[in-house]
């Protein structure tokens, strides 16, 4: 495979952290997504601008991560302009270069919205029906960056992680 940063995406509450987790069972490398409920800087956590600088530029660092080696993205820089975009917020423009010159795997592994599988929690605050808006802002998003977006079937884990697996 010429590219192994793969990024897998998806809506919140699609089972992206739950993948995560288990190829990292599996031994995979994996670079969990930056939970915005985690940061404890209140400033950060409750300004949207500041909050997306934050997590672009921790997402950034994590590109770096794992050079030549296999690694799962849970989420990427591209999940932070698609959030912006769903917020109606312009994002610094120097952002769509810094993407293009991080060079994932194109075809971005996709949990899609599933309502079967959906919670909310102190976590995830968003409505389902907030999580479906997010779908569509995520794909037109990655799609805009040229990306091509494989949808990970909604199946039970395991074989979910066998679909993922053959892709690489």
């Amino acid at each position: 495979m010429k590219n192994q940063k793969i990024i897998i995406s998806g809506p919140p509450g699609s089972g992206k952290t739950t993948i995560i987790n288990a190829l990292q069972e599996k031994g995979y490398n994996c670079l969990e997504e930056i939970n915005p409920a985690k940061i404890n800087e209140s400033k950060i956590k409750n300004n949207k601008n500041l909050l997306s600088d934050f997590l672009f530029k921790c997402r950034k660092q994590q590109y770096n991560e794992f050079a030549n080696q296999l690694a799962f993205y849970d989420r990427s820089m591209i999940d932070v302009v698609a959030y912006l975009n769903y917020w109606n917020i312009q994002y610094p423009k120097n952002w769509n270069q810094i993407i293009e010159n991080c060079h994932y795997a194109k075809n971005v592994l996709y949990t899609p919205s599933w309502k079967d599988i959906y919670k909310t929690s102190m976590n995830r605050l968003e409505t389902y029906k907030e999580a479906k808006l997010i779908d569509s802002f995520l794909r037109e998003t990655y799609l805009d960056f040229g990306y091509n977006i494989i949808e990970i079937p909604k199946l039970g884990l395991e074989k979910r992680i066998d679909f993922i697996i053959n892709q690489i």
